[in-house]
């Protein structure tokens, strides 16, 4: 079945089984989906039922609701949580990057957002209050500053390694590479560091000279 057509046969389940107050089969249809796919579906639905369903999801898998939000944009995103109470917000944008937090909590009422940031842990409240510093539209304020990066002058083995005992680190196709500074000197897709010899040093087989933006430099 092509994929928006599957994608219109959910949204037809999920209004029915949304008017006739199937709640249980409701979710179980949600959480068999991408939160891509869910987010269009949010984005078919009118404001009452999109909040229906955002609580039915929310109530019984936060994470995949919050993922879901994160797809559907910052705007609708922080409408959808508008309506709770701040402490229930801050738990729930703990559960996303601390980029897509950032974005969702900027668009949220300035009172709200302020409650919700003082809720939050330190940690988690740190990173998001270092991205709203930047200006709005800006690469540093949707940037992510959790990335996982390798020093130049460590071997294959080595980095191999180092990913495997990460535990933090979200599924990546390429990795950095820094130097003493940390500073980027180049980049190494996952499928080049697996088909070489786990002797060789990174800096000889990086991609050398990324093409990076500053901080401050328009998103666009």
């Amino acid at each position: 079945m092509p994929a928006q057509r599957r994608i219109d046969v959910v949204l037809d389940s999920v209004k029915r089984l949304l008017r006739i107050g199937a709640t249980a089969n409701l979710f179980n249809l949600l959480q068999k989906q991408h939160p891509a796919d869910l987010a269009q579906i949010f984005g078919e639905l009118s404001d009452r039922d999109r909040l229906a369903v955002f609580s039915v999801l929310v109530d019984r898998n936060s994470r995949l609701a919050m993922e879901t939000l994160t797809e559907l944009g910052p705007g609708a995103a922080a409408t959808l949580l508008a309506g709770r109470s701040a402490e229930e917000i801050a738990k729930l944008v703990q559960q996303v990057a601390s980029d897509d937090a950032a974005v969702i909590i900027d668009h949220l009422p300035k009172e709200l957002s302020t409650a919700v940031l003082e809720l939050m842990g330190r940690k988690e409240s740190g990173e998001v209050e270092n991205l709203l510093e930047y200006a709005a539209q800006t690469a540093g304020r949707i940037m992510n500053p959790n990335v996982f990066a390798l020093a130049e002058d460590m071997t294959v083995g080595e980095a191999i390694s180092a990913l495997q005992g990460s535990r933090d680190v979200e599924m990546v196709f390429y990795l950095y590479i820094v130097d003493a500074r940390r500073h980027l000197v180049g980049v190494i897709s996952l499928r080049r560091l697996l088909l070489v010899s786990p002797e060789t040093p990174l800096k000889r087989i990086m991609t050398p000279d990324p093409i990076s933006a500053r901080v401050d430099m328009d998103q666009e």
